[in-house]
C-alpha cells in the first residue's frame, strides 16, 4: 500500500511522474526479495528518480506478507 506521493514524483530526464507503471514494475522486480529487504530498493528507486526536484508530497508505503 502507498500514498500518491511516489507515483505524483516529478523527475527522470521529462520531469515527469514517477507513476503508476514504473512503481508496479518497481514492486514486481522485488517481489522475490523478503520484505525486510525490500525499503532499500524503492527509496533508492525514488531518489535517483527525484533528481534535484524537491519532494512534492507525502511519502509514505506499508509492504507486507499474506
Amino acid at each position: 500500500m502507498t500514498t500518491d506521493g511516489i507515483i505524483d514524483q516529478i523527475g527522470g530526464e521529462k520531469r515527469r511522474a514517477f507513476g503508476k507503471k514504473r512503481f508496479m514494475a518497481l514492486i514486481a522486480s522485488i517481489q522475490n526479495l523478503p520484505v525486510a529487504e525490500q525499503k532499500e530498493p524503492v527509496r533508492d528507486a525514488l531518489i535517483e528518480y527525484q533528481g534535484a526536484e524537491r519532494r512534492r508530497d507525502d511519502v509514505s508505503a506499508i509492504g507486507f506478507k499474506i
